[in-house]
């Protein structure tokens, strides 16, 4: 029966943690949408220009115009919720056996269809789609019939940039970021250990650099072209002058970019940083020398505790999990995890971050709990264990919190029939190869303490990376979608330039260089935006991860973040060249010098 209901329990843990992990998910997915669909509607504006300002000469009022590019968002977005949903039909199955493969969800997790959430999800999927707009409408309305008369396009002037509604949203998330970090930093540095909810903080910076792409983007791209500028190559002042010229143009092929690189960063490598800075917290706490881990998922025996007692000079804390429920001072119940063990050895075999009180202290009727349960030592604390009865327990010590670790710590005798399923031993010099020979063949493994750190943080980190993979990967594929999407639209609505590029004598290959030039120009400006905002990111990470381990260090897994990078830049300079190759075709040419 105690076996029966641990599985439960862990089952619907591990169930708990699959819902946030997709509303998770979820969330991140409509962050990125809502910016991606923003961007491409503002650039197909920047396009229709001369057409929006036709439609006003002939009569359109600034609300039929927005009126007009609403209604083609709600088109496009209700084309592309049905096919979304009908996509979902054989993508979420695969999903789902992705989080049961790889531990995230239980063993029994599966996908019923239902109506009801296809119809949540167009509705969402609609109203993203309406928020994205509304910017680019609103902007669409503001065309003049003169417009029609400009031979050249170019964007509005920059002080004009500066004090509209976009700039002033982006220093908002800007600020929001920046006091988020520091109040975490200073009151609440436990949070930053969590990567679900310190995500949303992660997400304000590059949420800023997209707004204020149009105003960061001018100076960015006068930096990276200063050679071109000193050197006097044609080519390169053209590409220059070109992308300074229509910088909300530069802004809405940057952003996916920005998206793509400044999301991988972050989430990788915040994942990374906080994983070493756990490892670091679990060898600054390890006393013992040596850590015994069953071979398999049922714990260790008591046989094999017991001929690791029989070492001499061994000192054994045998840590057996438990979990309870408990109330805080608002009457809020939560589950806790923690372990039960004997305090002695306990003490022996760990250097824990003891704030207040002693572990010796710790017995029958004691608890030893974090600074996140906000009470003082001799407090009483009631808690129900998992089946059980709640008992009221004083605080023996209190301990500082920090990035992972257990909640609190209980007297060996409150576990009940569970089996431990980690064990510290600290031996005498020399007692490593006993302490192999009496536990060989008992189903349990000696690790050192170097192994045990490496074991538990991989063990952390594989859930953690797959879940995270989910996270960043549907937001990614996203990204990269739309960048092949603005690349081809910024080639093809450059077919004049490129005409009169070959009237003016440049050779096709000319042609498709500056428009190459320009596109890679494109990718490294999102790519110098998003290690901005991922510098501000790690910066206030870190700053929070020192306050709970000193050594915590700056981790960034450079192989998938350049990866992901390369692919941005890959997709963007093939879009670019294949769409400009077919556009200066000689067909394709007459027929723009027709238009023209």
């Amino acid at each position: 029966m105690s076996s029966a209901l641990a599985n439960y329990e862990r089952a619907r843990a591990v169930l708990t943690g699959t819902v946030v992990l997709l509303s998770v998910s979820a969330g991140v997915a409509g962050f990125v949408t809502v910016f991606v669909v923003a961007s491409t509607f503002a650039f197909a504006v920047i396009q229709r220009t001369r057409e929006l300002a036709l439609l006003r000469l002939v009569g359109a009022t600034p609300r039929q115009v927005r009126r007009m590019i609403l209604a083609e968002a709600l088109l496009l977005g209700t084309v592309a919720c049905v096919v979304g949903c009908l996509l979902s039909l054989a993508g979420a199955p695969a999903l789902a056996a992705t989080l049961v493969a790889g531990d995230i969800a239980p063993s029994w997790f599966q996908v019923a269809v239902s109506p009801v959430p296809l119809l949540l999800s167009c509705l969402m999927g609609l109203g993203v789609a309406t928020l994205g707009v509304s910017a680019a409408s609103r902007r669409a309305a503001t065309v003049r019939p003169t417009e029609t008369l400009r031979e050249s396009a170019m964007d509005t002037p920059l002080s004009r940039g500066l004090r509209s509604p976009r700039t002033l949203f982006g220093l908002g998330f800007l600020a929001i970021a920046i006091m988020g970090m520091a109040v975490i930093t200073v009151a609440m540095p436990g949070i930053s250990g969590v990567p679900v909810v310190y995500l949303w903080v992660l997400l304000m910076p590059i949420a800023a650099a997209a707004l204020l792409a149009p105003a960061l983007i001018p100076p960015v791209i006068r930096l990276l072209t200063w050679p071109w500028a000193r050197g006097g190559s044609a080519v390169g002042l053209l590409v220059r002058e070109n992308a300074l010229t229509m910088v909300r143009r530069t802004a809405a092929t940057a952003i996916p970019i920005l998206l793509t690189v400044g999301l991988s960063i972050t989430l990788l490598g915040a994942l990374e940083t906080i994983g070493q800075a756990r490892s670091a917290e679990t060898a600054a706490q390890l006393r013992a020398d040596h850590v015994l881990v069953p071979d398999g998922s049922t714990g260790i025996r008591p046989e094999a505790l017991e001929r690791a007692r029989s070492v001499a000079g061994a000192q054994i804390a045998a840590l057996t999990p438990v979990t309870v429920s408990a109330a805080d001072e608002f009457g809020t119940v939560e589950e806790l995890s923690g372990y039960a063990t004997a305090p002695a050895m306990l003490a022996a075999t760990t250097d824990l971050p003891v704030v207040a009180g002693s572990l010796k202290n710790l017995g029958q009727d004691a608890i030893v709990v974090t600074e996140d349960w906000e009470r003082r030592v001799g407090q009483r604390v009631e808690v129900t264990p998992a089946g059980g009865k709640p008992v009221r327990l004083k605080v023996a010590a209190v301990l500082r919190s920090g990035i992972g670790g257990a909640d609190f710590y209980l007297d060996a005798s409150h576990a009940g029939r569970s089996t431990p399923e980690v064990a510290y031993v600290k031996t005498s010099p020399g007692g490593a190869g006993p302490l192999r020979e009496k536990t060989a063949g008992q189903g349990v493994q000696v690790l050192t303490r170097a192994e045990w750190v490496a074991v538990s943080r991989n063990s952390d980190q594989g859930t953690s990376v797959i879940g995270m993979m989910v996270t960043l990967g549907i937001s990614v594929v996203y990204s990269c979608i739309s960048i092949v999407n603005t690349m081809v639209m910024a080639a093809s609505g450059r077919r004049r330039d490129l005409v009169m590029l070959r009237l003016a004598g440049a050779t096709s290959r000319q042609a498709v260089l500056s428009l190459l030039a320009e596109s890679v120009l494109v990718v490294a400006v999102g790519t110098v935006l998003a290690v901005a905002a991922s510098s501000l990111n790690f910066a206030g990470l870190l700053s929070a991860l020192t306050q709970l381990e000193p050594a915590a260090s700056l981790a960034i897994p450079w192989a998938p973040v350049g990866a992901l990078t390369a692919t941005s830049a890959l997709l963007a300079v093939a879009a670019t060249t294949l769409t400009a190759r077919a556009t200066l075709k000689t067909s394709a040419i007459g027929r723009a010098v027709a238009a023209e």
